[in-house]
């Protein structure tokens, strides 16, 4: 009877070494180099960041300029009282004005006429040497009272008549006319002449229809007027 013996015995094998030097210096070599190229990226990438960071802060600062002055120039200011004032008082000026304007073209009188329409016919018929210094009419259109100055005395009934011409005057007739001789003076002027007289006389006449005094509460126009400043012809009524 035959036996077999099995002598093999995997030790005895010759061993692979897997994790020899070579092998582990590769591999270290392979690491410092991966090590090496995520720094290198990392560090770019820093930098691309670091120089972002720069820009976005430039940025930053120049819109905060920008917002700075934006605010300045467009800040709501102040109000001025003293222009508030002014223009408040203004406006009340306007709403006068417009109230007599309105009185003067919208109100009628007994007659049948406006104010506008005697004050139109005033102007109308101006006269060179003649002007206007009051000029009243009563509620009614039952008084009226024309006064002025004239240069020459017999302006005034020439003045009379052609105030006569005009419809609104028309038929109206003044109860009495008063005349006195007045004197007046010049105001210096660096035109005059030497020797040139500085006064000049003047007739000063009052027209009053229906009564011979008007009474102030009831004048409802009165327009004051100015002497002239010399007395040369072409001055009309005011």
């Amino acid at each position: 009877m035959s036996q077999q013996i099995n002598l093999f015995n995997p030790i005895f094998l010759k061993q692979k070494k897997t994790f020899s030097a070579v092998n582990m210096l590769d591999a270290l070599a392979l690491l410092v180099v991966g090590v090496a190229l995520f720094y290198g990226y990392a560090s770019i990438e820093s930098l691309n960041l670091d120089r972002q960071s720069v820009e976005t802060a430039r940025q930053y600062e120049q819109a905060k300029a920008l917002l700075a002055q934006a605010s300045l120039r467009y800040a709501p200011k102040k109000l001025d009282t003293g222009l508030e004032a002014e223009v408040n008082n203004l406006q009340a000026q306007l709403s006068a004005r417009k109230a007599t304007l309105d009185s003067l073209g919208m109100d009628t009188l007994a007659s049948g006429s406006s104010y506008a329409e005697y004050l139109r016919a005033l102007a109308r018929q101006s006269l060179p040497g003649l002007w206007l210094t009051r000029f009243r009419i009563a509620k009614g259109d039952a008084e009226m009272e024309i006064a002025g100055r004239a240069l020459q005395p017999e302006l005034v009934p020439a003045y009379i008549e052609r105030l006569n011409q005009e419809r609104a005057m028309r038929g109206r007739a003044f109860d009495s006319l008063s005349m006195t001789q007045a004197e007046g003076v010049l105001p210096a002027s660096a035109s005059r002449t030497a020797g040139a007289p500085a006064k000049y006389s003047y007739t000063e006449f009052q027209l009053v229809s229906s009564h011979a005094v008007l009474s102030g509460d009831k004048a409802a126009i009165e327009l004051p007027g100015a002497a002239p400043r010399s007395p040369a012809p072409g001055v009309g009524s005011k």
